[in-house]
């Protein structure tokens, strides 16, 4: 079981957040919804439509529309304006913003605390005298890939070890341990790649949809306001605009929540790929240090003249391979 409660409590601070947000975002709205008159032009102090028209001012009817209908109104109002399935869409952009927004918090300090895991534990890799040494300190270290990837690593040279109980041939022992420690490190790697690019999909699939969403959301505002030209008989500007200003709101709140979708996922999947790099230059080094040792008991058994030399040497590999010195790093 690996422990992530460092990562465990940033996603649990994160849906807190989120919960919060949400909660903000509806009261928002319903403050909005129950500030917003039923007839905007019954305000003090504005002129109602008919009666400007009725003085034969069209211009002047125009200004005073448009003014009763946008003036002192905030996006929230407009929204609620909009209809239930503007609204709707509303909400639901901004709920993938609020997810988006925290996901990609939570992953930046998750990705920051992996970096200073993995390069923590690879300098005591380089430091230690033996590969036994090191994994008897191994709980000491706070979680990294590259600390689970020494521990599948050595799990699988401590089994290799065991074959040499069996009467089989040296060399044949030699080569399955390093056949398995390779295909050991290499599932290693792919597991922790599959942890690093966890919620990525979320980003992506946000990134991708939320310009689209928006732009239905104004497209179903603007039939509904030549459906309103329709009724009324009018085309003026006064009569298009306000209509056409409340279904516009929603390609902005899909830009919102696309465009920091976009960037945090290139970013956390440049992170990602630099990360996954030095882990296969980890795993490349853990290797060869095992190979080198391999190679030196098959012909230190080759000199000895016994065939169980090699066998019986593969029980040191764990305890006498010898970490490069930093120097050579």
């Amino acid at each position: 079981m690996l422990k992530l409660r460092p990562v465990a409590r940033t996603f649990k601070l994160t849906n807190l957040l989120c919960m919060g947000f949400a909660l903000c975002l509806l009261a928002l709205f319903a403050s909005a919804t129950l500030a917003n008159p039923e007839n905007q032009n019954s305000k003090p102090g504005t002129t109602p439509s008919s009666q400007v028209s009725g003085a034969g001012g069209t211009g002047g009817a125009e200004e005073v529309v448009a003014e009763a209908d946008l003036g002192g109104q905030s996006i929230l109002e407009r929204a609620v304006r909009g209809g239930i399935l503007t609204f709707g869409v509303l909400m639901l952009l901004a709920t993938l913003s609020i997810v988006s927004w925290a996901i990609i918090v939570a992953k930046w300090f998750y990705l920051r605390h992996v970096e200073e895991g993995s390069d923590g534990f690879v300098k005591s890799f380089w430091a230690s005298r033996s590969l036994n040494e090191l994994n008897s300190r191994l709980q000491k270290f706070p979680y990294s890939p590259a600390r689970e990837i020494f521990r599948n690593g050595y799990a699988e040279l401590v089994r290799g070890s065991q074959l040499r109980e069996q009467a089989i041939s040296g060399d044949l022992v030699l080569t399955v341990i390093t056949d398995n420690l390779t295909r050991a490190l290499q599932k290693g790697k792919l597991l922790e790649r599959r942890r690093l690019e966890r919620f990525l999909p979320f980003l992506a699939i946000c990134a991708s949809t939320s310009p689209f969403i928006g732009l239905f959301g104004t497209v179903w505002g603007i039939m509904n306001s030549f459906e309103g030209i329709a009724r009324t008989g009018s085309a003026s500007l006064a009569a298009v605009a306000p209509g056409i200003s409340e279904a516009l709101i929603a390609t902005a709140f899909g830009l919102a929540a696309a465009i920091p979708a976009v960037v945090g996922y290139n970013i956390f999947n440049s992170k990602i790929r630099h990360h996954m790099l030095n882990l296969d230059g980890f795993s490349s080094d853990f290797l060869n240090i095992v190979a080198r040792h391999v190679v030196g008991e098959r012909a230190r058994g080759q000199n000895i003249g016994g065939g169980a030399a090699h066998v019986d040497a593969t029980a040191s590999i764990i305890d006498t391979a010898g970490v490069i010195p930093q120097s050579t790093n």
